[in-house]
């Protein structure tokens, strides 16, 4: 089951979008269609690695709340499709009965939530990273109280200028702020992830995002890719783009290829030592 945003909706937000968004109707969890990527992504190689049948809620532009990003005055009934939102939609699906207690619960939020922050203040920064703490709290917590035995928090994707600072205002290069004010948010939701696996039933783990991709772009070329470009020339989605999209990282500005997910996916089963049933 997923719930969260671009990096795990399978085509949802981009159905509705292109569809008619303003019908007062939302297409339904596991709509497939274009994705934040060139083709599938993690969920989808999740599923077919595993043999299991995915429940996917999530929308692209998601906040940790009840809001999404692009939910603007030509999509308005994308408003209202932030995590809370989908958490929403997942409990009155249940129709009252419990979640699976033996299903993978997956929640990624948060990155949406720092998207229209100034990084140079850092005190928004910290108050928009204390909502999604909040919000992924009450999600989680929830899955918990319905059911859920094991749920996976994901953490914040890098920017293509990555930094190795933990702080906005620590990172000298303005166009590393972003990476860095993520890096913040990352550590917070590890933090969060370790106390609420102490304080409650289910156990819940991180799935780091950020981590697995550093490490596609430290070693790009030994897992078969370009070398590592933040170029926006080197973006899949580039105008023009003539090489194979099979072997870059960056998407767009926000999100990676197809054939990074298929790593991440990899190393998703290899760190929670999942089998195939």
């Amino acid at each position: 089951v997923f719930i969260g945003d671009s990096n795990l909706d399978i085509g949802r937000a981009m159905t509705e979008r292109d569809g008619n968004p303003k019908d007062g109707k939302l297409v339904p969890p596991n709509t497939v269609g274009k994705r934040y990527s060139n083709a599938e992504i993690l969920p989808e190689f999740l599923s077919k690695r595993l043999g299991l049948t995915q429940v996917n809620y999530a929308w692209g532009g998601a906040t940790s709340g009840t809001t999404n990003i692009v939910g603007n005055a030509d999509a308005v009934d994308l408003r209202e499709t932030g995590l809370l939102a989908q958490m929403v939609e997942f409990e009155a699906a249940l129709g009252g009965k419990p979640a699976d207690p033996h299903a993978l619960y997956m929640v990624m939020a948060g990155s949406n939530d720092l998207a229209a922050v100034d990084k140079a203040d850092q005190a928004a920064i910290d108050k928009a990273i204390d909502g999604v703490l909040a919000n992924l709290r009450a999600s989680v917590t929830k899955l918990d109280a319905l059911g859920a035995k094991f749920i996976v928090v994901g953490t914040r994707t890098p920017r293509p200028i990555v930094s190795d600072h933990d702080r906005a205002t620590e990172e000298p290069n303005v166009d590393a702020k972003n990476d860095a004010a993520g890096r913040q948010l990352n550590n917070a939701i590890r933090k969060l992830a370790a106390d609420l696996d102490k304080e409650l039933g289910a156990d819940v783990e991180v799935y780091d995002f950020y981590a697995g991709i550093r490490d596609v772009i430290a070693n790009a070329e030994g897992y078969g890719l370009a070398a590592y470009s933040a170029d926006p020339a080197a973006y899949c989605s580039a105008k023009g783009q003539t090489t194979d999209c099979s072997k870059l990282i960056n998407y767009d500005n926000a999100h990676k290829t197809s054939a990074v997910h298929a790593i991440l996916a990899d190393k998703f089963i290899k760190q929670f030592r999942l089998a195939a049933e």
